[in-house]
């Protein structure tokens, strides 16, 4: 495991699914950078609506199915409440070399996605390798008052 930053302001991301996992993974996306986000689900939340009304995400109203798929993507989220839509996605993805978060499937995962904040000339990410998103919260949270505080 290796930490990196990727600057993603104009990559293309795919997210399939969109409930919750999904519109918590492209809002903090959106915190940092500005990515061409693409959903790929059948129905998406209300948040992520809006999101597409202000034309930040583009969203395909479809279950996710490879045919679906028509263009080549840097990064894929594979975000739905149904484990072998995640792993045929999982699986479509990787063959095609796209980097992959499973959001219920640390083995299946070729990345994982940080707890981030910013802070001043910081970015600052915590991660436990997909273990636990509800530690990498709480320290992040820690590490954000330290930073604050130091100023």
């Amino acid at each position: 495991m290796y930490p990196l930053m990727f600057k993603l302001t104009g990559k293309k991301v795919v997210f399939v699914g969109g409930g919750k996992v999904a519109s918590r993974k492209i809002r903090s996306l959106l915190t940092l950078s500005m990515p061409a986000i693409t959903v790929v689900s059948d129905s998406i939340d209300d948040s992520l609506k809006k999101l597409c009304d202000e034309d930040k995400i583009y969203w395909i109203q479809s279950k996710f199915d490879e045919n679906v798929i028509d263009e080549k993507f840097d990064f894929a989220f594979i975000c739905t409440n149904d484990k072998e839509t995640n792993e045929r996605a999982a699986d479509f993805f990787i063959k095609k070399g796209i980097p992959v978060n499973v959001c219920d499937d640390k083995e299946l995962s070729t990345f994982f996605m940080p707890a981030v904040f910013e802070e001043k000339d910081f970015v600052v990410a915590i991660s436990t390798k997909g273990k636990s998103p509800t530690d990498s919260k709480e320290v992040k949270e820690l590490l954000k008052n330290c930073l604050k505080k130091r100023s």
